[in-house]
């Protein structure tokens, strides 16, 4: 199955919001600085992107641990 830059984009921004919370934003501007910094302009486009849409997200709700 092939997914498209879009798509990967958008997988990638729910993960982060997911995984990170609060912290994405953060996160994913410091990386696109680190890109922006080494010339690397076609992955400072794409983490833009990724962060723009953490940005639009809410925060995930909380899911309570399961105990046995």
């Amino acid at each position: 199955m092939w997914i498209t830059t879009d798509q990967a984009i958008d997988i990638y921004a729910r993960y982060c919001k997911a995984r990170f919370g609060a912290r994405a934003t953060r996160m994913t501007r410091a990386r696109v600085a680190e890109l922006r910094q080494s010339g690397d302009v076609e992955g400072e486009r794409i983490w833009s992107e990724v962060s723009r849409r953490v940005e639009e997200q809410p925060l995930p709700a909380h899911v309570p641990a399961l105990t046995p």
